[in-house]
């Protein structure tokens, strides 16, 4: 049973997780409002990437956007006016910068991490990969923002209530450092299933119709540096090479345009002699995420990370704690088949996912060669498998909540706090 008088602030934008979990809480009847600025220079932090309807000027009355980028060292009026409305709630749901909002806000609340939010707390980490950038003449990424919030957001975390992880990777070079291990809960990302559940697009349908399979990346180009973003999309690019050249399918492969490693992505392909193979597209919202989606004929590929991830995760040597990548779940909500390196079986009651699973490069040239034997039927059967999995796992009415029953215990604490 929730609490009828529960007010739920949420912050921190990233791929809509907020926008995302403020509308699951509001349809379980709950007082959620969420709250918006503009720290993210990418659109998939915006709530028009999810739903193309809304705009700048066009969003519910439940956000409260403000046209501020943060500066938390000298808060801007704007910034001060977001932290001042925001410490009108019972409990705040944070990710981001929203552990310093809403520590500044003096509210109780709940720290969830599915990107960097968590990562930026190790401050000699980032620190050596911003130098290796600059020794490589290339620009320092969130090196602003690590020199002067790293120890600001890594206090706020401190005195969250709790640590929501989504992947298992976190733990051990994050989580632990921080002392906050006993505070550390294991979330899903909960996801609207059902949205993917649309008719083929009748465009795309006719322009890939004549392959036996449209291969779709979807994966943004980050692979160079164990330092940075892991996708591993080198590996994929040679295991696809060989595979055209061993197997000679009648397949398409289309690639997002997208990532800090673009350029060297597009060399690969260029020197591997694929670029007759391969289309790449713009970068786009989820409307056009789940137009591909919608083909009879398309396998999802997502991310693998890279080979020598034992280098920045010494105490995950044995294998990498690597989860589902928001691709990933929406492949499996459309009902199409995956490829994708999967690790974190204790996050799914130590189950398997119905996925072709691959990590090296010999094993998702495997993986593309298993996808075409398999055949149309085998296709089919796998993606339904996989709907039926995340739909148990990822489907919002489950998986909100976890995120309730925190909230939920949080609020029971702070109250016994108060009457004691």
């Amino acid at each position: 049973m929730y609490f009828s008088f529960m007010k739920v602030y949420l912050y921190g934008n990233t791929l809509n997780n907020s926008y995302n979990l403020t509308i699951f809480l509001r349809a379980k009847g709950i007082d959620a409002e969420m709250f918006l600025d503009d720290s993210s220079s990418l659109q998939q932090d915006y709530p028009w990437w999810e739903d193309s309807n809304l705009s700048i000027d066009n969003l519910p009355k439940w956000i409260h956007y403000y046209k501020v980028k943060p500066n938390f060292v000298f808060p801007q009026p704007e910034l001060s006016r977001l932290i001042e409305k925001f410490s009108g709630c019972d409990v705040a749901l944070v990710c981001g910068w929203g552990p310093i909002i809403a520590h500044k806000a003096g509210v109780p609340y709940l720290f969830h991490s599915y990107g960097s939010d968590l990562n930026i707390t190790a401050f000699k980490e980032g620190l050596a990969e911003a130098i290796r950038n600059l020794t490589r003449f290339k620009k320092p990424r969130g090196l602003k923002s690590l020199i002067l919030y790293s120890s600001l957001q890594r206090v706020a975390i401190k005195n969250a209530d709790r640590i929501g992880i989504y992947m298992g990777y976190q733990v051990n070079p994050y989580v632990k450092p921080l002392g906050v291990l006993s505070k550390m809960i294991k979330l899903r990302l909960a996801w609207d299933i059902n949205k993917y559940n649309t008719l083929e697009n009748e465009e795309l349908k006719e322009r890939y119709q004549n392959y036996e399979i449209v291969y779709f990346m979807i994966a943004r180009h980050t692979w160079k540096s164990v330092w940075s973003d892991l996708k591993g999309n080198d590996k994929f690019i040679r295991a696809y090479a060989r595979f055209i050249k061993t197997k000679n399918p009648n397949t398409h492969l289309v690639m997002i345009e997208k990532g800090y490693d673009l350029t060297e992505s597009k060399k690969m392909v260029s020197n591997l002699g694929l670029n007759e193979k391969i289309e790449w597209v713009a970068e786009m919202n989820k409307d056009g995420i789940r137009a591909y989606n919608s083909l009879r004929n398309v396998v999802v590929i997502d991310q693998f990370w890279h080979n020598e991830w034992y280098r920045k995760y010494p105490s995950d040597r044995a294998k990498p704690r690597i989860g589902f990548g928001s691709g990933s779940i929406e492949a499996m909500s459309a009902e199409r088949p995956l490829i994708t390196a999967f690790f974190d079986q204790d996050f799914y009651d130590n189950h398997n996912p119905p996925i072709l699973s691959a990590f090296t490069e010999e094993e998702i040239y495997n993986r593309l060669v298993e996808s075409i034997e398999m055949g149309v039927e085998g296709r089919k059967q796998l993606g339904v498998q996989g709907h039926e999995f995340v739909k148990k796992y990822h489907g919002w009415e489950n998986a909100i909540e976890l995120h309730i029953n925190s909230l939920r215990e949080i609020l029971e604490e702070q109250n016994g706090k108060n009457q004691e």
